[in-house]
């Protein structure tokens, strides 16, 4: 079991910039914010990925998978151990802060 993630969760990239989600689910709220559900996005600030001398950074997280048991409006809740796609480098995104009391699978 792992912990669900809602709107204040906090994230890097593998580049060490910042990430936080850009909405949640309004319908269902952890703590009083809005749940994350794969629809979810990561906003990512300040990356700084080069590719050669240009620089290529991380705009936005995207997730593919989530929890399999617990949904919002049909669509898996995040569980602070789903791992995002960065684009548009391809990159992954770790979280580091959330909520810590409900969990789920």
């Amino acid at each position: 079991m792992a912990f669900l993630l809602h709107q204040q969760a906090r994230g890097e990239c593998s580049h060490h910039a910042a990430a936080a989600p850009v909405a949640g689910n309004p319908r269902v709220k952890l703590g009083g914010q809005p749940v994350l559900t794969t629809l979810s996005q990561l906003a990512i600030t300040g990356c700084p990925n080069k590719l050669g001398s240009s620089p290529f950074p991380c705009l936005v997280a995207v997730y593919a998978a989530g929890a399999t048991r617990v949904k919002v409006m049909g669509a898996p809740v995040l569980l602070d151990t789903s791992r995002p796609t960065n684009l548009p480098t391809g990159a992954t995104t770790t979280i580091n802060k959330t909520q810590s009391r409900v969990k789920g699978i």
